[in-house]
This record gives C-alpha cells, sequence and structure tokens, in this order.
C-alpha cells in the first residue's frame, strides 16, 4: 500500500453502498491498480454496530417503520469510535494515501478530518452518489455540513436533476442475454435488506405465467413453493462489516433454498452472485434501489418498480422510466402484465449502454493524467 492506492470507503448499511464499491475494487485491480476497502461500521463504537442487525429486521418487517426512519437526520459524528479511527487517519499518512471513492457520507467527517491532518497536502477524493438524489447519509452530512463536498470531486451514476445516466458500473464484461433467449421468468426482491412492498406482488405474479425468482430473507419464507419458483438467500451469517477467510470483504455468499435440503452458500471474488439470477430474468420487480439501478443496466433487464424508500429512490424510478429503462408496477399490470413492454424497455438499455462512460476507465484516465497510474 502507497499514496497511489485507491482507497474504497463504503458502507455495510446498505448494500447499494457495498456492492457497487466491491465491483469498482475488483474492476481496478484487473487494471493492476492498488486498492483497499474499508467498511465504515468498523469504525463505530461496538453498541452502535451490534443494533444496526435489530433496524434490518424491524425494516424489512415493517417498511413503514423504514420509512419513518430514513428521514430522521444523523450525525455520525457521536457514533464515531475513536481509537479505531486515529489509527486509522495515522496509518493513511504513514503511507501518504490521497486517492479515496467514496460511496457513503457517513465517512466525510473522518476524511475531514484526514485532510486538517495532511494539510498543506491535497487529497483526491470522489463523493461517488449511487442514487440520483442525496440518499439518507448524504442528506443528513448536508444538514450538518452545507458545504461539505466544496474539497472534494461529486460524481453521480445516475443524475436526477439532469435527467441521465452519467457513469455505468458494468457487473461483468458478458454481453446481455437477448431477451427471447432468457428464462421466462421475473426477479422480485426488496434490496440488501429485503424491504418494501414485494412479498405482497408474490401471489399476484403467481398468478401469471412466469416462474419467479425470490430473494427471502428468512429461510421461512420459502414454505409451501409454487412450482415453477426458485428462492434464495444471502448467508444469514455474512456481515457486510467482517472480512472473508481471506482477510478481504467479500460479497454476500448466496444460496438456493430448496425444501427439505440445507443450503449451500457460495460467492465469487467479481460480483455478486445475485446478478447471475439477473441476467436469465425477463424484468426485476423490486423498490428503485441505486444497486439495482447498476444490475439493470448492466444486464440489460428492465425494472417494474414498487413502492419507493425515500424520495432518492423515487427519484431513481422517475429517471429510469423517463429514460426507457423500466415502468411503475400498476401501469405494467394494467398492460396486462405485457411481455412487449419488458421487450422494448430491455430494448432502450441495450441501444444506450454502450455510449453511458464506464466509471472506472473514467477514474482511471484521471489518476493518468495526474500522473499517479
Amino acid at each position: 500500500m502507497g499514496n497511489n492506492t485507491v482507497t474504497i470507503l463504503c458502507s455495510g448499511f446498505g448494500l447499494g453502498f457495498y456492492t457497487p464499491g466491491l465491483i469498482i475494487n475488483y474492476n481496478l485491480k484487473k487494471k493492476q491498480v492498488d486498492t483497499e476497502v474499508l467498511v465504515f461500521e468498523n469504525y463505530i463504537v461496538k453498541d452502535k454496530k451490534e443494533h444496526i442487525n435489530d433496524s434490518k429486521k424491524a425494516y424489512h418487517e415493517n417498511f413503514s417503520v423504514a420509512l419513518i426512519a430514513q428521514k430522521l437526520p444523523r450525525d455520525m459524528k457521536q457514533s464515531i469510535d475513536e481509537n479505531a479511527v486515529e489509527e486509522l487517519l495515522l496509518g493513511w499518512k504513514k503511507e501518504d494515501r490521497c486517492n479515496f471513492i467514496v460511496l457513503s457520507g457517513h465517512w466525510v467527517y473522518i476524511l475531514d478530518r484526514y485532510c486538517e491532518m495532511i494539510k498543506p497536502k491535497k487529497v483526491n477524493v470522489d463523493l461517488l452518489y449511487i442514487d440520483s438524489e442525496l440518499s439518507p447519509s448524504w442528506k443528513s452530512l448536508k444538514k450538518y455540513n452545507p458545504e461539505y463536498s466544496s474539497r472534494y470531486h461529486e460524481k453521480w451514476i445516475v443524475n436526477a436533476e439532469k435527467m441521465e445516466a452519467c457513469f455505468k458500473i458494468p457487473v461483468t464484461e458478458r454481453s446481455p442475454i437477448p431477451f427471447r433467449q432468457r428464462r421466462n421468468s421475473i426477479v422480485i426482491h426488496g434490496g440488501g435488506w429485503g424491504m418494501g412492498t414485494y412479498q405482497s406482488k408474490i401471489p399476484e405474479l403467481e398468478e401469471q405465467s412466469f416462474s419467479l425468482d425470490i430473494v427471502a430473507y428468512e429461510q421461512s419464507e420459502a414454505k409451501d413453493q409454487k412450482p415453477g419458483n426458485r428462492y434464495f438467500m444471502n448467508d444469514p451469517s455474512w456481515s457486510a462489516w467482517n472480512r472473508n477467510e481471506n482477510g478481504e470483504y467479500g460479497f454476500p455468499p448466496l444460496g438456493e433454498i430448496k425444501e427439505g435440503e440445507k443450503p449451500v452458500f457460495t460467492s465469487k471474488e467479481e460480483y455478486h452472485r445475485w446478478f447471475d439470477v439477473t441476467c436469465e430474468a425477463k424484468a426485476i420487480v423490486s423498490k428503485p434501489g441505486g444497486g439495482t439501478m447498476i444490475d439493470s443496466l448492466s444486464s440489460g433487464t428492465p425494472i417494474v418498480f414498487l413502492e419507493p424508500f425515500g424520495k432518492h429512490e423515487k427519484k431513481n424510478a422517475e429517471l429510469w422510466e423517463q429514460l426507457g429503462f423500466g415502468i411503475q408496477y400498476d401501469k405494467w399490470r394494467e398492460s396486462g402484465y405485457s411481455m412487449d413492454v419488458l421487450e422494448r424497455l430491455h430494448e432502450n438499455i441495450i441501444r444506450a449502454k454502450d455510449s453511458i462512460p464506464d466509471y472506472v476507465c473514467d477514474y482511471i484516465k484521471n489518476l493518468t493524467a495526474r500522473g499517479e497510474s
């Protein structure tokens, strides 16, 4: 590690601020860039970290609780583990770290302290917004520090104000599967935490002619499976802020839940295994999270939008619909769950995706321009 290392600062509080960071990390390493991933939750006090899983369970069981909670501003300075942060900053200073990609607003207070510690040296920081409008960690930061971005670079993957997809984060190098060669299946999930109204749509969709690939939050949700449906689940013992046996942060191990069989959870180094299921599907039925939009663009799979998790996801859905990459669930239902509608959306994505810049390629170009790669 050294001053050319790109430090990727993620958060495990939502997989949308974790999974894209790991994909970026893998793609940078493929291009011979030295990187390190860090997860914010390892720099907060123990009791705060231990309560995160309680919040996950509460938000899964009651979406209205999650909607209320995400509106409450949080000053994360009160949760910082000072000893862990001080050790981290001294390590960065010793190695002369200067390149950072930040996926969660919770990290900015720590970065500000680092900037003060090393000034007049400058840092190169991308504040990478996964959603098309500021999500809760960034909104809370802005409430307490309106000028938080003044010395950093703001980069949007998707931008509601400009109504455009600014960058793509390719999950794999494979070409999307043509629509008519895909399984006659619909993917349905509630994001990384299993939130939202997705479970209420399962009976409706089961009445149609396609199979469902469902992400379960708990194994009990896969009881009494209908023929043709498949249930998958992330390993419940996995945590985003725990390193794997190789001492690295990894993607959540995924397993298929089959009646009478113990699930086998496996992961990949390159990307999240759920993406392989998404690539084969005709559509994703989900709340409009930023990570789901990355999967949609990379796989060519349109999104059928359920109720959003806050204003930022509402803006995500409006943008994706405006671009012709997705449709509201009620509109799709009014069309008679039309496959022709989904095929048109798929084709729109395929036509557009090649013209959208690759974030990693753009980042490396900027590093090269500064003589750092």
